[in-house]
This record gives C-alpha cells, sequence and structure tokens, in this order.
C-alpha cells in the first residue's frame, strides 16, 4: 500500500499542528503557575507589621523596597513582606524554616552567616528553564533603641514572579 504525496503532506501538516498544540499547552501552563509569587511561611515568633504593633525602623522599610525592586520584572511586582523577630534569632533558622519550603530550588550564591554583619541575605530560584521564580530573605540586625547591648532582628521575605 502507497501513501500518495498528497495524503502524506496531510499526515505530516497534523503531526506537526498536534505538536505545536501540545508545546503551546505546555507553555501556557508553565506562564500560569510563574505569574504566582510563592508563598512563604515566615519563621516561627515573627510578627508582621500592624497598626498597634512593632514599629520598624526606617532601614528595614528601605530594604524590603531594594528586594521589591530587585524581584520586580515585566510578569509584575513581587511579594515582599517584613516581620520582627524576637532577640537572638538565628540566621540559619530563618534560613532553614525558608529552606524547607523551596524544596529542590537552586540556592544561589553563599548563605553563610556573619555575627558581626547587620544584613545577611540568602536567595532561591525555581529549577526551571521557562520562566523560574526567585525568593530572597534578607535579616537585618538593627542597634537597640534604647542604645543597649541586644539587637533588634527584622527579616525581609520577597517573592518574586517568574
Amino acid at each position: 500500500m502507497r501513501i500518495g504525496g498528497r495524503r502524506l503532506g496531510v499526515v505530516v501538516a497534523v503531526l506537526l499542528l498536534v505538536l505545536g498544540l501540545a508545546l503551546g499547552g505546555v507553555a501556557f501552563l508553565r506562564w500560569k503557575a510563574a505569574g504566582v509569587a510563592h508563598a512563604v511561611t515566615p519563621p516561627a515568633g515573627a510578627v508582621a507589621p500592624t497598626p498597634d504593633g512593632p514599629r520598624f525602623p526606617r532601614d528595614v522599610i528601605d530594604r524590603a523596597g531594594i528586594v521589591a525592586f530587585g524581584l520586580r520584572n515585566d510578569r509584575g511586582d513581587a511579594t515582599v513582606r517584613m516581620y520582627a523577630l524576637p532577640s537572638g534569632s538565628p540566621w540559619l533558622q530563618a534560613r532553614k524554616v525558608v529552606a524547607t519550603q523551596l524544596d529542590h530550588w537552586e540556592q544561589l550564591g553563599d548563605c553563610a552567616d556573619d555575627a558581626d554583619a547587620v544584613i545577611v541575605e540568602c536567595a532561591w530560584r525555581e529549577p526551571t528553564r521557562w520562566w523560574p521564580r526567585k525568593v530572597v530573605l534578607t535579616m537585618m540586625r538593627t542597634a537597640a533603641a534604647d542604645g543597649g547591648r541586644s539587637r533588634s532582628i527584622y527579616v525581609v521575605i520577597g517573592s518574586g514572579l517568574g
């Protein structure tokens, strides 16, 4: 049995159409998934800002703005949240809480702690080729308002769109 040239052309065109629709469907689903910021739960003891809650220093608010600007892309604005942590909260605990929520995400750079550093930052990127999302965790240790030895600790968590 022999297939004519016209029939072969139709079969090839239909196969290419089905393949194109399948690839387009996968790309559309990935595009929709990347358009949602990854929700990240803060570490235990974190207190979000409220009108009658803790006042955040200007440095923390500025850092949140920097994180939001860095994560913004053509898909839209990033989701950035600020939290106050209890005094003495360790960086490794905060990093571990965020990292466990980002299972199999690629860590960007060195996330080592420096006890003397005012700002410690870590970032993760989703392991996908098309429109990867990014999450940034920043811990700030500011001087106590009363001039004492204890330091106030704040966490900024930003999640960008893919």
